[in-house]
């Protein structure tokens, strides 16, 4: 639960930034604010790429919480654990084998 609240709090910080973002991209009377953006005239800021760079946050965020170190320990604890459901795919697969090629 902790860690749904921890993506939604950033992913709702992502919005809020898009939206200032876009705001301050749009403003057209504001040459100040212009010139720190490097905005020509009529452009803004691409919301498209705001949008993606959101996206792109927030999965770093997440793949970023994985403990790596651990990971190829609890993969083959899982495959040991169910390896009684390999051996049943591959008997499925024997008999799948000597039905098509019988």
């Amino acid at each position: 639960m902790r860690s749904a609240l921890s993506v939604f709090s950033l992913l709702a910080f992502g919005v809020l930034g898009v939206g200032i973002l876009t705001v301050a991209g749009s403003a057209d009377g504001d040459a100040a604010m212009a010139s720190l953006l490097d905005l020509r005239d009529g452009a803004g800021v691409d919301p498209g790429s705001l949008v993606l760079g959101l996206v792109l946050g927030v999965v770093l965020s997440a793949l970023a919480r994985v403990s790596w170190s651990e990971l190829p320990r609890r993969a083959v604890e899982w495959l040991l654990s169910h390896g009684h459901i390999f051996f049943r795919l591959g008997l499925v697969g024997v008999f799948i084998a000597i039905l098509v090629f019988y």
